[in-house]
């Protein structure tokens, strides 16, 4: 059992590793760029490479990291209502993680006023399932959770 936990900790930190490494990468280009801008259909820049970090250090089982990262980004710079609401949905996942449901609420509640669609995803669902489930004192969440599709 230890060996296979030391296995474990070590895949997770070459994993770890390696999401840094690639971000550092992503940073420098952005920086080189210097700004935010639509490329090949894409929207690239140091504002989404943020966002990224987001989500990375969600994966990575660091909700504080991802709150850190989301708040040296203004939502409403984001180019486009739907990198806004994953923005929020991001957002809404560390906060989710770190067990602050009324914070969480109110990241997908911001997500769904930026792009109402957006909260019809899997992931939005289940987390909306989850708060109705463990948190039913929040005012609306269970309205919420029904356009987000969580309840028959």
């Amino acid at each position: 059992m230890r060996e296979a936990l030391l296995s474990l900790r070590r895949r997770r930190n070459k994993a770890t590793g390696t999401a840094h490494t690639l971000v550092a990468e992503a940073q420098a280009t952005a920086g080189r760029l210097g700004h935010d801008a639509l490329m090949r259909g894409t929207s690239f820049g140091p504002s989404q490479v943020r966002l990224h970090q987001i989500s990375i250090s969600h994966l990575l089982g660091d909700a504080g990291q991802a709150i850190e990262h989301a708040r040296r980004i203004d939502p409403a710079a984001l180019p486009t209502s739907e990198r806004q609401a994953r923005y929020w949905i991001d957002v809404a996942r560390a906060f989710g993680q770190w067990g602050k449901p009324d914070r969480c609420y109110q990241a997908l509640l911001a997500a769904e006023h930026a792009a109402p669609q957006e909260v019809r995803r899997d992931s939005v669902r289940t987390m909306a399932a989850a708060l109705v489930r463990h948190d039913r004192s929040l005012p609306g969440v269970r309205a919420f959770a029904h356009r987000a599709g969580a309840l028959a």
